[in-house]
C-alpha cells in the first residue's frame, strides 16, 4: 500500500513540470541521459514530456557542480538544489536571457513554469514527509538582488546513530581533524573502481537514498570539475547491494558562497552573474522508539556480524540526495569536513 502511494506521488512530481523540449546535445541542459525511463508500473510510467521534465534539472545539477570551483583557486564547501535554483532565474529583470531561456527550454508560460517549480519543491514532503527540505528567497542586505537560503536535513533511521564515536578526518592539506563518527549497518548500494568509491544509503522511507562518492585518484576539487552526468548514470546501473558497515562523519554544514547562473546559448544575465547561497545541511537523528519499530531479523544478525565488509569514509566526498525510483537529484553538494 505505502510503495503503491508513493509511486503515485512520484507520477504527481512529474506532472507539475509542464514546459520544455529537446535540446540538442547529449549532455546540453534538457538532455539528461540520467533522467527516469519509463518505468515498470502504471503509476511509474511518464511521457516522453513528462521525461524531459525531469531532466532539465538532473542536467544542470552537474552543470552548476562542474562550473563552481572554475573561477578560484580556493576549495570550500558547498550544496544546493538546482530546483531552488531555477526559481531564482526569473528574479533577474533580463528578459533577454529568460526569452533564451525559455527559447532553449520551449518554456510557453513562464509564471506556470515558476509555479510548477514551487509546486514541485513542496511535492517532496509528500513522498518523504521524514525529509525536510525548503528553499526561500530573500532580500540582499548588500544588493538589490534576492538570495537564496536552502536547508535540508536528511533522516538516518540506522541505530548506529545513536552512539557517535569521535575519529580523524583528513582534510585537504592532510591534516586531521577529530570529528563524530556514525557506523551504520545494513543493506547498501556498492560501487567501487580505480576513481572513485560510491556508497548508496537510503534515507527517510527509502524512496531517497544518499550517495556519496569518495575520489580515488585524484583531489575533491578536480573529481567536482570533471564527474559528468554520464558517471553518475555508470554508477547507479553499476551499483550492487550489499550487507556492509559504514563509518561516515557527522554531515552537518553551513555554507556561504556565489552560485553562478549557467551560460545557455552563449548568454549569461547582464546585471548579474550569480546569486548568494546559503545552505544549512544536517542528519536528522532517529529515536530509540523508532528504531525499536523498524528492527527487522537483518538488525540482529548485523551486529552480531564483525566479518562485515567496513568502509570508512574519513575524506572529502561527494555527496548526492536522489530518488532511488528515478534518478532524480534532490540536492547535492561537498562535504570537506571543515
Amino acid at each position: 500500500m505505502r510503495s503503491s502511494k508513493f509511486g503515485l506521488v512520484l507520477l504527481c512530481l512529474a506532472l507539475v513540470f509542464l514546459s520544455c523540449g529537446k535540446g540538442s546535445k547529449p549532455e546540453d541542459y534538457g538532455v539528461s541521459i540520467s533522467a527516469p525511463k519509463h518505468l515498470g508500473t502504471p503509476s511509474e510510467r511518464f511521457s516522453a514530456d513528462q521525461v524531459q521534465l525531469l531532466r532539465i534539472t538532473n542536467s544542470l545539477s552537474f552543470h552548476l557542480l562542474n562550473q563552481i570551483y572554475t573561477s578560484t583557486d580556493t576549495i570550500f564547501p558547498f550544496s544546493y538544489s538546482t530546483l531552488g535554483f531555477l526559481q531564482n532565474l526569473y528574479t533577474l529583470t533580463d528578459t533577454t536571457y529568460q526569452r533564451v531561456l525559455e527559447q532553449h527550454y520551449s518554456i510557453s508560460d513562464s509564471q506556470a513554469f515558476v509555479q510548477n517549480i514551487s509546486d514541485l519543491l513542496s511535492l517532496v514532503s509528500d513522498i518523504d514527509s521524514t525529509i525536510k527540505e525548503s528553499t526561500q528567497v530573500q532580500p540582499s542586505k548588500t544588493s538589490p538582488y534576492s538570495d537564496l537560503v536552502q536547508e535540508l536535513q536528511i533522516p538516518f533511521p540506522y541505530e548506529g546513530m545513536l552512539n557517535p564515536i569521535q575519529s580523524n578526518f583528513t582534510l585537504m592539506d592532510s591534516s586531521q581533524r577529530q570529528m563524530n563518527f556514525y557506523e551504520i549497518s545494513s543493506r547498501f548500494g556498492f560501487f567501487r573502481s580505480e576513481t572513485e568509491l560510491c556508497l548508496d544509503i537510503p534515507v527517510g522511507n527509502e524512496n531517497y537514498s544518499l550517495m556519496i562518492l569518495e575520489p580515488m585518484d585524484k583531489d575533491i576539487k578536480t573529481f567536482a570539475q570533471t564527474f559528468t552526468e554520464s558517471k553518475y548514470k555508470e554508477i547507479v546501473e553499476k551499483l550492487s547491494y550489499q550487507v556492509l558497515r559504514i563509518s561516515l562523519p557527522e554531515l552537518k554544514q553551513s555554507t556561504i558562497f556565489s552560485l553562478h547562473f549557467p551560460t545557455i546559448n552563449n548568454h549569461t544575465p547582464h546585471e548579474r552573474k550569480s546569486c548568494l547561497l546559503t545552505t544549512r545541511v544536517s542528519f536528522l537523528m532517529p529515536t530509540r522508539a523508532m528504531l525499536e519499530h523498524e528492527e527487522t531479523d537483518i538488525d540482529t544478525k548485523l551486529r552480531s556480524n564483525t566479518k562485515t565488509e567496513h568502509h570508512i569514509l574519513s575524506r572529502p566526498f561527494l555527496y548526492i540526495l536522489r530518488s532511488k525510483n528515478t534518478n532524480t537529484i534532490l540536492h547535492l553538494g561537498i562535504f570537506l569536513g571543515t
